[in-house]
């Protein structure tokens, strides 16, 4: 009997230290695992500041394009057609990329400030002046169009009060640049039809 109360201690005693085994494993498992994890709403913010710096990003490339496209029109506007219209919105994205900057630099977010240098005058041929202007125009009319979505698109992501403010100054100054655009392409619209028109009564 005695024999068989050992046994049975011995048994017992056995199935604890491996019970207490498991379970220590089993915690200490656990708490590593829980160290190394982001709680949700960190990951929610991480997640909304990489969308904003995404999206800030592309607004800013998007400037610098429109800008380099400016400056393609400068070269070949030798008339000076559309000069004052180049200087109105060459001024306006450059505001603008200082405000990126401005901002960028206060939410650590890198953004470009170079002008990829391109000869885009080289790029189209058997255009005429004219034409070719129009085309570049139309360029910075969608170009700008899309730079509306990408703040859109910002201003419904963050809840940052500087990004939203952003986007409402930036909109309302490139939705302007809209209206100059399409006054502009209709005015060269106007004078192409007028010159074709004069063509056919020679």
């Amino acid at each position: 009997m005695k024999i068989f109360l050992k046994m049975l201690k011995l048994i017992v005693l056995s199935v604890i230290i491996i019970l207490t085994q498991y379970s220590c494993d089993y915690i200490l498992e656990k708490n590593n695992n829980d160290k190394y994890e982001i709680p949700s709403t960190a990951q929610t913010r991480i997640n909304i500041y990489k969308r904003e710096a995404k999206l800030l990003l592309k607004a800013s490339k998007n400037s610098l394009d429109i800008l380099e496209l400016c400056e393609t029109l400068r070269k070949i506007d030798t008339q000076n057609s559309v000069s004052h219209l180049t200087n109105k919105l060459e001024k306006t994205h450059c505001e603008i990329l200082e405000n990126y900057d401005a901002l960028a630099e206060d939410e650590l977010i890198s953004i470009p400030t170079y002008i990829k240098k391109e000869d885009r005058v080289k790029s189209i041929t058997g255009l005429n002046n004219e034409a070719y202007i129009e085309s570049n125009l139309k360029l910075i009319l969608n170009k700008t169009e899309t730079q509306i979505r990408l703040l859109d698109d910002l201003g419904n992501v963050t809840d940052n009060v500087n990004f939203k403010l952003l986007v409402i100054k930036d909109t309302h100054k490139l939705k302007l640049n809209i209206d100059k655009i399409e006054m502009t392409l209709n005015s060269l619209n106007q004078r192409t039809q007028a010159l074709n028109t004069k063509k056919l009564l020679l």
